[in-house]
Order: C-alpha cells, then sequence, then structure tokens
C-alpha cells in the first residue's frame, strides 16, 4: 500500500522538492536543533535525578516519565523527518511509516496521561491530603506511571487493527493516519479530550485551594494565630513547577490538535505547507521545552545545571590550558582543578 496516497498531499511533495537551498537548509538544521536539545536536555534531567538522591522524590518520578518520553519521540520519530528535509523527499520505506506513526501516537499519549497524573498527584496533596498518603507512595506511583505506558501503547491499535495505515504526509514530513472522519480515526482523540479535562478541572480545584490558603495565612498573619494544616512552600513551588510544564505542552499541542481537526473537517490538507511544517515542528519543540522549565523554575535543577555546566567549562578550560603547555607545573594544575571543583 502506498502510504501517500492521497490527492492532497502530492502538492506538498512538489514544494518539498522544489525547496530552496537556503530554505531547506534552514529547516534541516532547525529539525537538528530540536533533536540535539531534546537528546541532550531530558538526558541531562536524567543524570542530575540519578546523581542526586534529594531528587528521587515522588513529582520527580513523573518528572522522569516525560523525560524518557521526549528522549524516545527525539530518537525514533524525530530523525526520519530530519532526513526528509534534507533529502527533500521520502527517504524511509513502509515499516518505518508505520514505525513512525505508532511511536508518535503511543508517545504524546504518555506525556499527556503523565501530565494528568501529575494533576491529579497535586489534586490529592492539595485537596485531601490524608488520602494522598496512602495513595502515592513511591511504589505505587511507579506502578501508575508503568500503567500509564501500557495503556498508551494501546491507543494507535483500535486505528491499525481496524485496517487503517498510517500515510506519509510530505506537508509535515512524517507518517500520520489516514484523512477519514470515522469511529477509529477519531478514538484517539479521546484519549486527548478526557485527560485534558480532568488535569484542568484538578489544576482549577487545587489553585483555587491554594488562592484560599494564601488568604487565611494572610488573616492568621495579622491575628498572631497558627494555622493546624498547611500546604509547604516546597509543594507549593513543585506544584507550579509541573503546571507550567503543561501549560508548555498543552501551547505546543492545542495548535496540532487544531490543525488536524480543520483537515477533517474540510477532508483534505488544505492549509499551506508552512502550517503543517511548524505542525511538526511545535511537536518536537515540546520534547525540549521541560528541562528549560525545570532549570528556570526548580532550584535544585538550577543549582544542578550550574554545577555541571561549571564543571565542563572549566574541564575543557583546563584541558586547553594543558595542551597549550605541556611543561606547566604540576602543583598550578592541582589548584586549577581544585578551583573548578570549588566553583
Amino acid at each position: 500500500m502506498d502510504e501517500s496516497g492521497h490527492p492532497s498531499l502530492l502538492k506538498y511533495e512538489r514544494e518539498l522538492a522544489t525547496r530552496t537551498v537556503s530554505l531547506s537548509t534552514f529547516e534541516s538544521v532547525l529539525c537538528s536543533i530540536f533533536i540535539l536539545a531534546a537528546l541532550s536536555g531530558n538526558s541531562l534531567v536524567l543524570w542530575i535525578v540519578y546523581k542526586n538522591r534529594n531528587l528521587r522524590t515522588i513529582p520527580n518520578q513523573f518528572v522522569i516519565s516525560l523525560a524518557l518520553a521526549d528522549i524516545l519521540m527525539a530518537a525514533i520519530c524525530a530523525p526520519p523527518c530530519l532526513s526528509i528535509l534534507i533529502a527533500g523527499t521520502r527517504t524511509f520505506g513502509s515499516f518505518v511509516c508505520q514505525l513512525q506513526g505508532f511511536a508518535i501516537a503511543a508517545l504524546a499519549c504518555v506525556s499527556l496521561l503523565t501530565m494528568t497524573l501529575v494533576a491529579i498527584n497535586r489534586y490529592f496533596l492539595i485537596v485531601r491530603p490524608q488520602t494522598y498518603q496512602w495513595l502515592f507512595t513511591p511504589r505505587k506511583t511507579k506502578a501508575m506511571i508503568v500503567m500509564i505506558w501500557l495503556l498508551s501503547c494501546t491507543e494507535p491499535l483500535p486505528y491499525l487493527l481496524s485496517g487503517h495505515r498510517y500515510e506519509y504526509h510530505a506537508g509535515k514530513v512524517f507518517c500520520f493516519q489516514v484523512l477519514e472522519v470515522d469511529f477509529y480515526t477519531l478514538l484517539g482523540y479521546v484519549y486527548v479530550a478526557l485527560p485534558v479535562v480532568v488535569l484542568t478541572s484538578c489544576y482549577y480545584v487545587v489553585f483555587k485551594i491554594l488562592r484560599q490558603h494564601q488568604e487565611r495565612i494572610r488573616s492568621l498573619r495579622k491575628s498572631n494565630r497558627s494555622s493546624t494544616h498547611r500546604v509547604s512552600v516546597e509543594d507549593i513551588n513543585v506544584t507550579r513547577t509541573l503546571f507550567i510544564t503543561v501549560c508548555g505542552f498543552l501551547i505546543c499541542w492545542l495548535p496540532i490538535s487544531i490543525v488536524d481537526f480543520i483537515g477533517f473537517g474540510q477532508g483534505s490538507w488544505l492549509l499551506p505547507r508552512q502550517v503543517y511544517l511548524m505542525y511538526t515542528f511545535l511537536g518536537q519543540l515540546s520534547t525540549t521545552i521541560n528541562p528549560v522549565i525545570y532549570g528556570v523554575m526548580n532550584k535544585t535543577f538550577r543549582d544542578e545545571y550550574k554545577r555541571m555546566l561549571c564543571s565542563l567549562s572549566c574541564w575543557c578550560g583546563c584541558g586547553r590550558r594543558g595542551e597549550a603547555s605541556f611543561e606547566s607545573d604540576d602543583s598550578q594544575h592541582d589548584t586549577r582543578l581544585s578551583r573548578c571543583s570549588i566553583i
């Protein structure tokens, strides 16, 4: 079966093949940057959590799940897109096409369901703290995350088992489900709509309670009384960090869903090629932003970033100075290394 058989896709193949050299270079470089940023940034997050025992918390189990999903998305799904942008034509066969379509659907579902579980976790922590202690133990949280990964792998199955196959979309430069409005093509969006409703509802209640908590704390301070139940500053900061992670994900993926629904509504792919390529780049961008959010919002991650970057710069600087002068005094070399470690 030819996965690029939809007539409305032929014009995008021609536009892709006839790009200018400068445009081709720009798109390829941008795609490469997203891949490298996703792989390096999320790998750094995993390394920091592994290295620092203080970061092995229940919220960071969700961070690990998101980082793994983003790494797999960048490692499995993005390279075929890059090869198309470089070559100006499709570079892979049917097997890679189906693997890419399956992986994109499953891994996007992993990220969304993980963030939904994060919202549920924050809900019980802030609204029902007694139940939280019983429900979200380290072992139970790991089991929930494993269930999310298994459930996400079932998301593409109804579509594939119904006889549908992913087709190559030259505008998006990856393989996507066919443009047919039926139960199986729309079922995947149920996996999107229900989690979005749940996480939106949970965060609405959470921030409503936090606002009431802050007002209560201010009133207690004025009356010099103490509160028997307090939400810690750390819990509030973690909640805000995870909420911004959700916002970053939704900012990237809501336009993607809108573009798809426009296609289903029109019954054809009629938008400009640049819109579909932006669609792809937004999906890649979503795999790169979480490490940045952790660095900006979380002091522990930020300190670890600084420490690792400082160690790397000191190591490179010491190495360059060592190559420039092989006869440098050993004591001076040891002093430089000690300064790097102190920083």
